[in-house]
């Protein structure tokens, strides 16, 4: 047996240093103010779910998650995503409420990474679920909503796909009359098999109904493609209609110029049932969100409403952030404060009793004091000197002397 090394982790594990740690929670603030402005209220849900609850989610029961056994004997997992919680939470614990219920969340999702491909095992998401709303109010709010909440976090050049699989399920059914065809080109779907879909599409029959099946997923552009589908595929104007509504709702929103129509947008959960959803940000390869309307997941646990949502993966926001360009966190306002730990505690009491961030050193430390405040980000180094103390501000590089009390030279972030 091969020994693990001591700074092994498991695959798709990753650890979060203090920098990185310090940006994602300020993304996060970011989220979690922009959310609350439309009336979002944070939920949270376990991480351990019941397999059995968990796989009501989708037909066939869950694929990829991490299993464990409790005491009984019963399967439990690391949930493998938001929604379905959310969703179980709503349904049951929220069951009597008017709706329609905003909810949102800050949590993390495991689920094992695929053989032979890099991908992180637990993903940090910050996510809203809109319940008990329809139509395409609904979908554009949260459409918008999720360009509203990366802008707030800085994000620039912000492109949305929007698509719609009951349209494209309305596409499918108007030019294929072979249900064992249909279920195999919903399977080439799912499994993002685009040469798979265009073989199966090109067996489905020819002419102009033919190609349009053929060359769906690689639709984009504006409402303007939506006439086009309607005008060859009529029994998928109803779902065309939806979307160019929703497109116009977007853009009275303020949001309509990071949106476009983008029919090759996929989603791994089955549970979706009518728009779909993926945001790209520059420098990431990656969606940096995604998200779609649901409306048969609440039903699986008891309460039907319909609902649509979306997640933001965090990590992937944090690397296009940082890709761009993004400005450094700058120094937090804390003191590095020489002989706090040992010859003058009080002082370093008394600090923190007025509001500072005191990161107390032992004075035989005195040599290492500016390095620690540089590499752990603190914006002041504070030294006794006299009956009083010497204070470095490390952003202006203004040496003080004579300061008798921290609490009243230095500013605090209360």
């Amino acid at each position: 047996m091969t020994e693990t090394p001591p700074g092994a982790l498991p695959a798709g594990g990753k650890d979060v240093l203090a920098v990185e740690a310090q940006e994602l929670r300020a993304v996060e603030a970011a989220l979690r103010e922009r959310f609350g402005r439309y009336g979002y209220r944070e939920v949270m849900t376990p991480v351990l779910e019941f397999a059995a609850v968990i796989d009501r989610a989708q037909e066939g029961g869950l694929r990829e998650a991490f299993r464990l056994f409790d005491d009984h004997g019963r399967v439990l997992v690391l949930r493998p995503d938001l929604t379905i919680p959310v969703s179980r939470l709503v349904a049951t614990r929220m069951a009597d409420h008017p709706g329609p219920v905003r909810a949102f969340y800050l949590a993390r999702a495991f689920r094992p990474p695929p053989p032979g491909r890099p991908r992180a095992s637990e993903e940090r998401q910050a996510g809203v679920e809109l319940v008990g709303a329809d139509g395409p109010g609904a979908d554009a709010e949260a459409v918008a909503l999720l360009a509203d909440s990366l802008a707030a976090t800085g994000v620039e050049g912000l492109r949305i796909g929007v698509a719609d699989v009951s349209l494209t399920g309305a596409v499918v059914d108007a030019v294929v009359s072979d249900p064992d065809l249909r279920a195999a080109l919903r399977g080439a779907l799912a499994a993002r098999d685009l040469a798979g879909w265009r073989r199966l599409a090109r067996a489905a029959g020819a002419g102009e109904r033919g190609g349009l099946l053929e060359r769906l997923p690689a639709v984009r552009g504006g409402a303007e493609v939506l006439d086009e589908i309607a005008a060859l595929a009529p029994e998928a104007a109803p779902a065309c209609e939806r979307m160019a509504r929703m497109l116009e709702l977007v853009a009275r929103h303020g949001a309509g110029d990071a949106v476009v129509i983008d029919l090759g947008v996929m989603r791994d959960w089955p549970y979706y049932s009518g728009i779909v959803f993926e945001a790209y940000a520059p420098g990431v390869g990656e969606p940096v969100a995604m998200g779609g309307r649901y409306d048969g997941l609440g039903a699986r646990f008891g309460r039907a409403r319909p609902a649509v949502g979306f997640a933001i993966v965090l990590d992937a926001l944090h690397r296009a952030l940082m890709t761009a360009g993004a400005e450094a966190a700058p120094p937090r306002e804390g003191v590095v404060l020489v002989g706090g730990l040992d010859e003058d505690p009080g002082a370093a009491a008394a600090a923190r009793r007025s509001g500072l961030t005191v990161v107390a050193l032992p004075a035989s430390d005195d040599a290492r004091a500016e390095a620690l405040a540089e590499a752990d980000g603190w914006r002041f180094v504070a030294r006794p000197a006299g009956d009083g103390y010497a204070v470095l501000d490390r952003v202006t590089g203004e040496r003080r002397a004579g300061v008798a009390r921290l609490e009243e030279a230095l500013p605090s972030p209360s």
